[in-house]
């Protein structure tokens, strides 16, 4: 039995418990976006922690890793 468009959309859709969407903007320099407010209490980010980029070329998929400043600090003083 051949699959509907919606049903199709509906399994490859990536699941998550928030969701959210930010624009992307440009400061000139660089594209800049805006963290929504509920993904950073969320996920408990602060200033100057940092967000690690990793893109898989072929693919294109874009996985993104929040690198607290804490965890950054403990690394470098062991």
């Amino acid at each position: 039995m051949p699959v509907t468009k919606e049903e199709l959309l509906e399994l490859i859709e990536p699941k998550a418990d928030i969701e959210k969407i930010s624009t992307i903007s440009s400061d000139g320099k660089t594209f800049v976006t805006r963290i929504p407010k509920e993904i950073i209490e969320q996920i408990k980010i602060n200033k100057g922690d940092k967000i690690r980029w990793l893109v898989d070329e072929k693919s294109k998929e874009l996985k993104i890793k929040i690198e607290k400043q804490n965890d950054t600090m403990k690394e470098k003083n062991n």
